[in-house]
């Protein structure tokens, strides 16, 4: 049996643990990382990166590295639906801390390789490859690590400060935990592939239709990653392979299927439903969630990696003052839980409010055509969504009024 004794223990290999290992790291902490895939691995994700993100990459000291494998610019949002289009740019908004407005798009196979090795290089990071969480080890009520099992079949028994849960939609942790809760009203599936030979701009595009959407962003290697995001249950009424659903869905977006002609340029679709669930807590003696494993709500808008970022940033935070003050209850990771009620619930809020419109067809056709009379409106949707302005400067009257002063781009559409 391996066994090892460290600061602080990750399970998840994604945005959120690599960059929460890479920040501790850098703190003097040792950390232990935990991966169940084989990396590089392909994920379903809409692969966006929206503007703030880029702040943080620089940050982590990872933006050039991103932006020479071939990341894309994305300079703003397309969206369609019901007979209507409104572009909406990222631009000079409110408080936006970008210096430049535009959002990125790289495959996650590639993103999230990337920011392995940049966490692997601050040499205080041990990985382990390939094993999966078995549950975790207690103590007088308190969480002390976690056992695991390499590709190998050997166990590994990690011991530690605090444990973390940055393992995703389906956490293990959260699981071990006991507070993870599916949300049944928002039981989706998304369905994702990445098409060739198609031509297109500057901008990510999301084609509405009544209960689903496709969602569509142009990556590297001169590839689009499309989304197709429905109900889990009409998916299962069809009892169609997933590609043939993929293609059926299509023709309900007629502007995308002009553009993605048969037989589609991509050599498989892959699926990863249940989408949607909530935590109760995310914070425990000695154990804390971050990113997905927190709670996930299909945001529509692209801007999961950024919430995995940013909560990373907050928990490495809260774990390294715990740490200093040789600390593991749960009270000493209050400034993590006050962090993120103030900078991730107001979008998770957010997110949730877009998900009942998007339930509601004449809801969702009644905004986007408001959206395409009025760009400047579009404009200051995409910059929210896209995490470039904050949702508090929308209490800001100079921002409506800039919004409402903008006139329609005569700039040719893709």
């Amino acid at each position: 049996m391996v066994e090892r004794d460290v600061d602080v223990v990750i399970a998840g290999a994604g945005p959120a643990g690599s960059t929460l290992a890479q920040r501790l790291a850098l703190a003097g902490r040792r950390v232990a990382l935990v991966e169940k895939r084989r990396f590089p691995r392909a994920k379903v994700c809409g692969e966006f990166l929206s503007p703030e993100c880029r702040p943080l990459f620089a940050e982590l000291g990872v933006l050039d590295a991103i932006v020479a494998h071939g990341a894309r610019r994305v300079r703003g949002l397309e969206l369609h639906g019901w007979e209507h289009s409104a572009l909406g740019r990222y631009g000079p908004l409110g408080r936006a801390t970008s210096e430049e407005p535009h959002g990125l798009a790289l495959r996650r196979e590639v993103l999230d390789e990337l920011l392995l090795e940049r966490a692997l290089s601050t040499g205080g990071v041990e990985f382990f490859a390939e094993t999966a969480v078995l549950g975790l080890i207690r103590e007088n009520g308190a969480v002390r690590g976690l056992v695991a099992r390499g590709r190998d079949g050997a166990t590994c028994e990690l011991r530690a400060r605090f444990t973390v849960g940055a393992d995703g939609v389906r956490s293990r942790v959260a699981e071990e935990l006991g507070v993870r809760e599916p949300l049944a009203w928002l039981d989706k599936l998304a369905l994702s592939a990445h098409v060739v030979d198609v031509a297109w701009n500057d901008v990510a595009e999301v084609h509405f239709f009544d209960r689903g959407y496709f969602a569509c962003a142009p990556v590297d290697g001169g590839r689009v990653c499309v989304n197709l995001v429905v109900d889990r249950a009409a998916y299962r009424a069809a009892a169609l392979a997933p590609h043939e659903y993929f293609e059926r869905l299509l023709e309900r977006a007629p502007k995308l299927r002009e553009r993605v002609r048969g037989p589609l340029g991509f050599a498989r679709v892959t699926g990863l439903g249940p989408l949607a669930f909530r935590t109760t807590a995310q914070t425990f003696d000695g154990a804390a969630l971050v990113g997905d494993a927190c709670g996930y709500i299909d945001p529509v808008t692209g801007d999961g990696v950024f919430l995995a970022l940013r909560g990373a940033r907050l928990l490495a935070v809260a774990l390294d003052e715990a740490l200093s003050a040789g600390r593991i209850d749960r009270a000493a990771l209050d400034g993590y839980v006050a962090g993120r009620k103030r900078e991730l619930a107001p979008r998770t809020v957010a997110a949730k409010l877009l998900q009942r419109a998007l339930a509601h067809p004449r809801v969702s056709r009644s905004a986007l055509a408001v959206l395409d009379a009025r760009p400047g409106l579009a404009d200051l949707a995409v910059a929210v969504a896209g995490d470039q302005l904050p949702l508090s400067d929308l209490l800001r009257p100079g921002v409506w009024r800039r919004a409402f002063a903008r006139r329609r781009s005569t700039e040719p559409r893709a």
